[in-house]
């Protein structure tokens, strides 16, 4: 496999992965909870990336997507596979989907989803333990069939 370095503002951030003339893989350098890209995850990154961010979306494969279409730019790489724009646009596209879909379920879902699973947990128990156990998995198990469901 042969590797062409990506970067950014000359900062290497990930790097293309070609079998033959064939992008095979994209990887980025730095963790998704990286903000800074220092190559440390500090306790605020890490606290601020698993509350979402800014926005209460988590930004899973974000470093991927962007090495992807910083990749775009690069001639070497567009030469050697010119098929790799519509794949970094598809992994965009991809990141994006993903994100839009847990944000829409957050918004619209998760409150109403949260306060059903608060009733039938009462309904089935009067264990505060049970309760917070029964609700939990209600909500785990909601979110999963809507992830199922949208494809993410």
């Amino acid at each position: 496999m042969d590797w062409i370095l990506v970067t950014r503002f000359n900062k290497a951030i990930g790097a293309i992965g070609f079998i033959g003339d064939t992008a095979a893989t994209v990887v980025a350098f730095y963790d998704d909870k990286d903000a800074n890209k220092d190559g440390n995850v500090s306790a605020g990154e890490w606290l601020a990336f698993k509350a979402g961010g800014m926005v209460g979306v988590k930004m899973n494969g974000m470093n991927v997507a962007e090495v992807a279409m910083q990749a775009r730019g690069n001639p070497m790489i567009m030469e050697r596979d010119p098929g790799f724009y519509q794949t970094s646009a598809q992994i965009f596209v991809n990141f994006a989907h993903s994100m839009t879909m847990e944000a829409f379920y957050k918004l619209y879902f998760s409150k109403g989803v949260s306060a059903v699973g608060s009733g039938i947990a009462q309904t089935i128990t009067s264990s505060m333990i049970k309760q917070m156990v029964i609700k939990k998995g209600f909500e785990k198990a909601v979110k999963e069939a809507f992830q199922s469901a949208v494809g993410v």
